[in-house]
């Protein structure tokens, strides 16, 4: 067991540049297994443009990453809405183990799972019926990139009721500093993913499975969240699990609890809308250069193999978030918020350092990089260079604003969080793209030129928000 709380609540010192070891310790086990669960479930996403990039046809490979690059953001549009019932989870967890009630602790997952259900069932609905609608708005780089758009993002919504049920799950064994435990899901899941891509992307003529390409990928990720969830649901029922915490008790049931973990899943929900709206509005003017030019999904596909390439690092950093917004909420449960402040910050130091090897990267082999994801295609990883080049300028601003959201979110600041992503998407990621993009004629430099400065915009306004301290007395 990780004791996260035995430190002093002595304030930091400021200008330190040197972590805390003891500190950085703690969070990086409990980051170690949180990252290596994200970037397993980094792979279930990633393996499906790594597979589709290598179809025999450059043309259908193109076409299909440009689909996948819409069809991605949608899905989480709506399945990461609903999963945001894990940011209210966590915060109450770890409160309550914190403060030694264990079985309180067990029902605020209880509950969590109660409103889970309801809301994947809801996600299931909108994501099937919407998709078509949204692709039909949004895919502009070629009606090639809609249809395929569409059967993707269809295929991967009716799995999107079991990732809410399974982040509520993981929500509560990160709350007790047990991320240990979606660890062994997502590895599971991922070698599962990966080998019913292979069938079912490519097709197996021995064993009778046609080659059904995007929608093979898309059936593959749905059916391994199933999995997921079947191994998350297993390990709760343990005896060391379920008699400790007693989960699975109908009185249990409390509409306070459940409406505080709709409180703080609401805003936490809407900054993901908000994000992955972001995120597609900016796919959609990728499209309309596309469309200008006649590049035929090139730039559209580069964009989504960047998407992809800069996820190696963002996807640790929100690991390692994670893991800090647990030591913050049980340090705010013990009564310790120069604790919990100190952990914030020092993982915001080792995730600078961790930053820049990969920056320096990036920054000299962007061709190669991206011809990793597109073999098939030289033209896709001519297009992305450079741009590549601005996401290695960006990871030191990327680590403050993705390190110190998660740290506010363990705080219960979910709203703060919101209204700053809102006004940074739509006050500045989404008219500057298109200004600098599609208006200007700077190409795919300006519109990630607009990503690099909203990068920098999310990392002053959350850092702005740790410093000012307000965070520090949010009850939960």
């Amino acid at each position: 067991m990780v004791k996260l709380t035995e430190f002093a609540d002595h304030p930091a010192k400021r200008f330190r540049l040197i972590p805390e070891w003891p500190l950085v310790s703690k969070v990086l086990y409990l980051g170690t297994f949180v990252m290596l669960a994200m970037l397993t479930q980094y792979f279930v996403n990633a393996a499906d443009t790594f597979m589709i990039g290598r179809l025999d046809d450059p043309q259908e490979a193109t076409a299909s990453a440009a689909a996948l690059g819409l069809g991605m953001p949608l899905y989480w549009a709506v399945g990461g809405f609903f999963a945001a019932i894990s940011y209210g989870t966590q915060a109450m967890t770890g409160r309550r183990y914190a403060e030694g009630d264990d079985a309180q602790a067990g029902q605020v997952l209880f509950n969590a799972m109660f409103v889970a259900v309801f809301a994947g069932a809801l996600g299931i609905t909108i994501g099937w019926f919407g998709s078509p609608i949204a692709m039909g708005y949004l895919a502009e780089a070629s009606e090639q990139q809609k249809q395929l758009g569409t059967v993707y993002v269809q295929l991967r919504a009716l799995g999107i009721g079991a990732m809410v049920v399974t982040f509520a799950f993981k929500a509560f064994f990160d709350g007790i500093g047990r991320t240990y435990v979606h660890l062994l899901a997502a590895v599971v899941m991922n070698v599962f993913n990966i080998g019913l891509n292979y069938l079912l992307i490519y097709g197996n003529e021995p064993l009778g499975i046609p080659a059904m390409k995007v929608a093979g990928a898309g059936m593959a990720s749905m059916l391994s969240t199933y999995l997921g969830l079947a191994i998350m649901v297993g390990m709760s029922l343990r005896p060391r699990y379920n008699k400790r915490f007693g989960f699975f008790k109908l009185h249990n049931f409390d509409r306070r609890v459940m409406g505080n973990i709709i409180k703080l899943m609401l805003p936490a929900g809407s900054a993901t809308l908000i994000l992955m709206t972001g995120f597609l509005l900016f796919f959609k003017f990728v499209g309309q250069i596309d469309a200008a030019e006649g590049t035929s999904n090139t730039y559209s596909a580069a964009t989504k193999i960047l998407m992809d390439t800069a996820a190696i690092c963002f996807m640790p950093l929100l690991a390692f978030g994670t893991a800090t917004a647990t030591a913050v909420s049980q340090s705010l449960g013990a009564g310790k918020a120069n604790l919990a402040a100190r952990y914030a910050w020092d993982s915001v130091r080792v995730g600078i350092l961790a930053m820049i090897p990969l920056g320096i990267v990036f920054w000299m082999f962007p061709e190669q990089l991206i011809s990793l994801w597109a073999p098939n295609d030289p033209s896709v990883a001519v297009a992305g260079a450079t741009s590549l080049r601005l996401i290695a300028v960006s990871l030191p601003m990327l680590v403050v604003g993705l390190v110190l959201s998660q740290s506010l979110y363990g705080a219960g600041a979910n709203t703060y969080v919101m209204v700053a992503e809102g006004l940074l998407h739509f006050g500045c990621l989404v008219p500057l793209s298109w200004f600098l993009g599609p208006y200007l004629g700077f190409g795919l430099e300006g519109i990630w030129t607009a990503a690099l400065i909203y990068i920098h915009g999310l990392g002053i306004a959350m850092g702005v928000k740790f410093l000012a301290k307000g965070w520090r007395t949010i009850k939960l």
